[in-house]
């Protein structure tokens, strides 16, 4: 079922259109990167801003820790795709993999909604034509031009979850296999990064984290994580240097 949908996503135009988006996403990126280089922290001022105003509204202490867990998780993915330049709606997460299917179902939704409001606005427009209204025709123009974006998207992603649900067995052993291992390694930074986390509201700096650290043992660890994660970084950017070069 699904690779016959994977199929026919690919003679709609999804392979051709991801090359596309990913080409736009990293000139999203660089352009970003030059215009606003403190887009980091003018986002998370505007996510604590929400936060405050989501606070007003709670109505209990689940909902309290829920919003505040929200806006911590907000800011680190926003962090992660600023830092690898990757949009997490195209790109799948090597350690959480399922998570893609959440973000896939979230942006193609959007982009419904996106085509519904299009086709609204050219079936008006088509009337404003018949009445002669000005910039009727320019504006419908546009219109046609969103509903073929929309509707490109909306193409892609059926494709990237017709993709997901073909590997989707072999997504869920590598991420349990993968937890299992990670739970074993740096227990003991691990035990100083949680009781870091629940004594602070917000994403913890290297300072917040040391001032936890109480045996050599746990010092040893923290600088050992931080180094695998590292290196883990630095690998991954050669890689992409390296497809980078090949296409080239």
């Amino acid at each position: 079922m699904y690779k016959r949908k994977k199929i026919l996503h690919e003679k709609l135009g999804a392979l051709k259109f991801r090359e596309v988006v990913l080409k736009l996403e990293k000139v999203k990126f660089k352009v970003m990167k030059k215009i606003c280089p403190n887009f980091i922290s003018y986002y998370e001022k505007w996510c604590d801003f929400n936060t405050k105003r989501m606070l007003r509204k709670a109505k209990s202490l689940e909902d309290v820790e829920l919003i505040e867990f929200t806006n911590k998780v907000f800011k680190l993915r926003n962090r992660r795709e600023w830092n690898k330049e990757e949009n997490r709606n195209y790109h799948v997460d090597n350690r959480y993999p399922t998570q893609i299917i959440n973000y896939l179902n979230w942006n193609k939704m959007i982009h419904q909604k996106g085509l519904r409001k299009d086709m609204i606005a050219i079936f008006l427009l088509s009337l404003g034509i018949c009445w002669s209204l000005p910039l009727a025709g320019l504006l419908l123009i546009v219109s046609c031009g969103s509903a073929f974006i929309n509707l490109e998207c909306i193409n892609l992603q059926e494709h990237s979850i017709a993709e997901y649900e073909i590997c989707k067995p072999m997504l869920i052993k590598k991420e349990k296999r993968d937890s299992l291992k990670r739970e074993n390694e740096y227990i003991e930074a691990k035990k100083i990064v949680g009781e870091s986390i629940l004594k602070n509201k917000n994403i913890l700096t290297v300072e917040q984290i040391i001032e936890n650290v109480k045996t050599k043992e746990q010092a040893e660890q923290i600088k050992a994580w931080a180094m695998s994660m590292q290196s883990r970084s630095e690998l991954q950017y050669s890689n992409k240097k390296r497809i980078g070069q090949l296409k080239r």
